[in-house]
């Protein structure tokens, strides 16, 4: 094997190396906003009511846990007249914006209330309706929402409210053609482990030609 053969099968060994490992979501920046579809829901029986907060727009990267929306009891009611909620509807709105790009899309996830509160007590289900996980491309990055998990709130003298919350999990998507939409095309990373298989290759190959040369020497 001559040297030019022996540079050029390494060079092809790294290069496998380097383009075999997807790169690195866990940097990616994105922005985010949650949005109720009502701020209140009434109960379907009774003068109270359950508060639902809109999460204000932040800035995350890569696989994240978010808070979608805060959940409060608003209640008069004795024990003898609860306030009640049966198959109560509501929705949450993300609105999911993928920095790089400058692309968002929005995902909307629904689900029903049930069971019942007083001034001094609160007993609220949560039933999500429709799908949990949802996902979305912008520009080269696959975004995966999943809602829940669901805890629910006090009794309206508590201070701290109940929620519902979300998991956010990033996956980069390679183009080798080119990102039709105005986004930056990104390339994979090669990893150290990756790499250390390139340097053994080479290093076997530079062996095994130091051996040809000891078994067949060029005669005098």
């Amino acid at each position: 094997m001559n040297r030019r053969l022996l540079i050029s099968a390494c060079a092809l060994l790294f290069a496998a190396c380097a383009w075999t490992t997807p790169a690195r979501a866990d940097t990616v920046p994105w922005s985010y906003n949650w949005t109720p579809g009502s701020l209140t829901v009434p109960a379907t029986a009774g003068s109270g009511f359950l508060t639902l907060t809109n999460e204000p727009p932040s800035s995350v990267y890569g696989d994240t846990d978010v808070v979608a929306t805060n959940v409060r009891t608003v209640s008069s009611a004795g024990p003898d007249a609860p306030d009640v909620f049966t198959n109560a509807a509501y929705s949450l709105t993300m609105q999911l914006t993928d920095d790089q790009s400058g692309l968002s899309g929005n995902l909307t996830f629904t689900g029903l209330f049930n069971g019942q509160m007083t001034s001094g007590s609160a007993k609220i289900t949560n039933a999500f309706t429709g799908l949990q996980t949802q996902s979305v491309t912008l520009g080269l990055h696959e975004y995966t929402v999943t809602v829940g998990p669901y805890l629910p709130p006090g009794p309206p003298n508590a201070s701290n409210a109940g929620g519902i919350g979300a998991s956010v999990t990033v996956l980069t998507l390679e183009d080798s053609t080119g990102n039709p939409d105005g986004g930056p095309v990104t390339h994979p990373t090669p990893e150290p482990s990756s790499m250390v298989l390139a340097g053994l290759g080479c290093s076997a190959l530079l062996l095994l030609r130091f051996r040809r040369k000891r078994t067949n020497p060029i005669p005098a």
